[in-house]
């Protein structure tokens, strides 16, 4: 009968793939039995010669611990990991794993090597009575190693062993551009799904950034409390003001409730939103944490410094110019209190000419440079020059998507959103 470790072990000897010339460690047919046994175990298949040859250069037993870290540190054994404890298809075919894992010995052998390699450790009296016997009634060893692996034990050590491991880079920034690397971002995107909208990436748009950066931001600056108050400048009835009831402890959302905003928009100004708010919830929320009110962002007929949020959301374009969105930023800024939050999204155009509800750059920077705010973190201006992007002509089809780009004519825009703190007043 064939030996698969010994046919391996004569090709690895003989340098298989090696460039001529090169040398090659001839290793022990312990030791690659071993490499061989600790791929099946860790990574449920069996070694490749190349990986056998590879792995056994400078290899000894002595070592092993190296090979056992290496081999749980894998981003194969990470997708592995996951797809077991998430209860999804590993993707292995689960006989041929079955078999593999069958060709490693008797069974006592086999709980001795999966306790050494998975835990880093002896197998104890009780867990070898346990598998044992289980292997004897007809337990499977890939149900056993997949018990070690999603065992309390196991998790501890994988955190000790590859501790920085899984964490994938993702784009946390607050002041930016409305920014397609967000829908990269996992607790991004969970906040998305859970305001109803799609995170799809052909799906993007400026107004799901919007509402995800909004609560994104709320949350990674602990504002998403139940002692804290929200005031929305130009609210309309949008979905994120319902999510926001169901996470803080009283949201005021006002509007003019009036002129065009009413039949344009999905009708975003509709005044019946005052006396039925209910009519208009995408879910459910708690009712009575949400009070609709009909005034003029200009003039806020609220106290001062008694809210601990204030956001507005491509609503100061439409206030009449730098001038009334500087007036809308120092209306909302009124009602905070010292260490409040004022966040604030509207049009940045970022190539062309200037163009009616829309700012320049410098425009933004007067609008953000208002006394007693300062910005949180700089704003990223430059998220576009690293894109390359279509924009959407708002007058021939404004429901194209991805819609994260979009234009009058020449002027290309997009959203610019600011997380914006109050400072405490300085006293004489």
């Amino acid at each position: 009968m064939p030996n698969p470790i010994s046919d391996m072990m004569q090709r690895v000897r003989h340098g298989l793939g090696a460039e001529p010339g090169t040398p090659v460690r001839a290793a022990t047919s312990e030791e690659a039995r071993f490499v061989a046994d600790a791929f099946l175990i860790v990574l449920g298949r069996e070694v490749g010669p190349l990986e056998l040859r590879d792995a056994l250069r400078g290899f000894s037993l002595a070592d092993a611990s190296g090979l056992l870290v290496r081999l749980i540190s894998a981003p194969e054994f990470r997708l592995l990991h996951d797809a077991l404890k998430e209860g999804r298809d590993t993707g292995r075919d689960a006989d041929a794993e079955e078999r593999g894992l069958r060709g490693i010995g008797p069974d006592d052998r086999f709980v001795r090597l999966a306790y050494d390699f998975l835990f880093g450790r002896p197998v104890d009296p009780g867990g070898f009575q346990h598998f044992t016997g289980a292997l004897a009634a007809g337990e499977t060893r890939t149900n056993m190693l997949r018990s070690l692996i999603l065992s309390d034990e196991f998790a501890e050590r994988y955190r000790r062993v590859s501790p920085e491991g899984g964490i994938v880079p993702r784009d946390t920034q607050l002041c930016e551009l409305a920014n397609p690397a967000k829908w990269d971002n996992p607790e991004w995107t969970a906040l998305l799904r859970d305001l109803g909208l799609p995170d799809n990436k052909v799906s993007m748009h400026r107004k799901c950034y919007e509402f995800t950066q909004l609560v994104y931001g709320l949350r990674t600056l602990g504002f998403l409390r139940d002692d804290v108050k929200v005031v929305s400048v130009g609210a309309g009835h949008e979905a994120v003001l319902y999510w926001l009831a169901n996470h803080v402890g009283l949201v005021v959302a006002t509007d003019m409730y009036e002129g065009v905003w009413q039949g344009v928009q999905s009708r975003e100004g509709d005044a019946g939103v005052l006396c039925d708010p209910a009519a208009y919830a995408p879910f459910p929320y708690r009712e009575e944490r949400l009070v609709f009110l009909q005034m003029d962002g200009l003039r806020l007929g609220l106290a001062s410094e008694a809210f601990d949020v204030a956001y507005s959301l491509s609503s100061v374009e439409h206030f009449g110019g730098v001038d009334g969105a500087v007036r809308a930023v120092d209306e909302m800024a009124r009602l905070l209190k010292p260490g409040g939050v004022l966040v604030l999204a509207t049009e940045f155009v970022i190539a062309g000419p200037p163009h009616d509800e829309t700012f320049m750059p410098n425009e933004i920077d007067a609008i953000l440079a208002r006394p007693g705010l300062r910005l949180i973190s700089p704003l990223d201006a430059a998220v576009y020059n690293r894109y390359e992007y279509a924009a959407v002509d708002l007058y021939r089809n404004p429901h194209q998507t991805p819609h994260m780009v979009v234009r009058f004519n020449d002027t290309i825009f997009t959203t610019v959103f600011a997380f914006l703190r109050k400072e405490p007043a300085l006293h004489a």
